[in-house]
Order: C-alpha cells, then structure tokens, then sequence
C-alpha cells in the first residue's frame, strides 16, 4: 500500500575502536553481513536502537559505523544505549540539534504520515523530563505510534538482565506509558533476546542483537547464540512485526 511503511531494527552492535575479536565473534563482520541482508529487502527505514559502540562511544566505532552505512542503499535513524556517548554520536553522525536536548538524544519523525518516537535510556533511566515531553507530543495527537527505548520499560522474565540491567525507573516510566493509549507497540533492545511482552494491551518488543543472543533463562551470563539477528516492522493498515537471523 501507498502509505505502508517497512522498517528494519537493529540493535545492540557492540562496535569496538578495531576489528578485534571479541568472545570468539567477528563484530565488526556480523553488522556489514546484516546490512548485506537487509540491503536486498524493500524497506523504508532502519533504525539503529543503541549500544552502537563497545563500551564507552568510542568515536572509531562511530566514524566506523557511519562509513559503512554511506553505502546503504535506505535512510536510517540511530538511537543512544546504555554503552553509548550522546555528545560523541552527535558530531559523529552530525544529528539534528532538535534532536539533542540536555545531552539527551530524544526526537520523534513523521514518516508516511505515521509518527515514531524515539527515547534515550542510556543512563539505565528516561528522564522526566522526556517523559513529559512524551505526553506532550501525544497531547493532540490521537492516532497509533510507534515508540523505540534501548531499555525495555519493563522486566521481561529475561533472568539475568532483569537482575542485573534492567531499566531503574520503570515504575514510573510505565506510569506514563500506560495512561497513554497512542502507544501500542514499543520496540526495544539491551537485553539481546528475541521476544514479545504484552501487558495491559501495549506489546513490547525486544530485538536480538547483531552479535550474540543472551540465555533468557539462566541467572548468569551466559550466550544462547551467535546467530546475529534483526526485526522487521511492517506498518499498514494494522502492525506485524517478527524476528529474522543470518
């Protein structure tokens, strides 16, 4: 349909300053072979939903990444992580100054005639100050949105990121998500595990990551997988969305 849109989320790249081995996996391989897939599929936009770089916004991972995606044949949108630098991203990336506000990179798009949202989670907490900014968007505003966190503002039943890296302020986080019902879907990331949470009829998404996939069910750390992966959203008339691995 004409007014369709079809986006690729990726998340949780880990890039480093070099093309370093890291637990055995070529990182820097399994993005350019992510991007390689997604090149041959009809999409509208990708979106990058934190934790780019390794472990601090190493501004190499950043130059690194943007490079590579001169060559990307679709227009695409990053998100900050918890392992991510704002500042860094921003000169890296060139951003929007609407875009930043109080070293917070936090912004919304209209595409399609379909409005995204995008928070930044990458002090493990969203600000109230992105919060009111939220509600303020979606004041007049009363059709379906779609809205991407790196955090999920949720615990997942994921054992080990839930006890160990779950966003700090999600009681009150989900206070306002809940009294908002423009927000059906939220797309996130961090957790590096595909899955789906429903609760109070919003579905919350999780996107594999591009490098490894997390044991859900142990209570340490522990790789599932190394099968890098993504998802696809497709939003038409109504809102489908599933889970793709190389």
């Amino acid at each position: 349909m004409l007014n369709d849109l079809v986006i690729a989320q990726v998340s949780d790249l880990h890039i480093g300053p070099s093309d370093a081995l890291y637990r055995g996996v070529r990182i820097r391989q399994k993005f350019l072979d992510v991007l390689q897939a997604l090149a041959k599929k009809p999409l509208d936009l990708l979106i990058l939903s934190g934790d780019l770089s390794a472990t601090q916004g190493e501004p190499e991972a950043y130059t690194w990444i943007k490079q590579v995606l001169s060559d990307f044949p679709y227009p695409y949108l990053i998100m900050a992580g918890n392992h991510d630098h704002v500042e860094r991203m921003t000169l890296a990336f060139c951003l929007p100054d609407s875009d930043v506000s109080e070293g917070m990179l936090y912004y919304s798009r209209m595409i399609s005639n379909k409005l995204l949202l995008f928070l930044d989670s990458s002090p493990y907490r969203i600000a109230r100050r992105q919060l009111k900014w939220l509600k303020s968007k979606l004041t007049n505003y009363h059709k379906p949105v779609l809205l991407f966190i790196h955090h999920p503002p949720l615990l997942c039943d994921c054992q080990f990121m839930d006890d160990h890296h779950a966003l700090l302020n999600i009681r009150e986080v989900w206070k306002v998500f809940d009294k908002l019902p423009q927000i059906q879907h939220i797309f996130t990331g961090h957790y590096h595990a595909a899955k789906t949470v429903t609760k109070k009829n919003k579905f919350i998404h999780l996107t594999p990551s591009t490098i490894f996939q997390i044991d859900m069910e142990k209570p340490y750390f522990a790789i599932e997988h190394t099968r890098p992966g993504w998802r696809i959203i497709h939003w038409g008339e109504e809102i489908r969305t599933y889970v793709e691995y190389l």
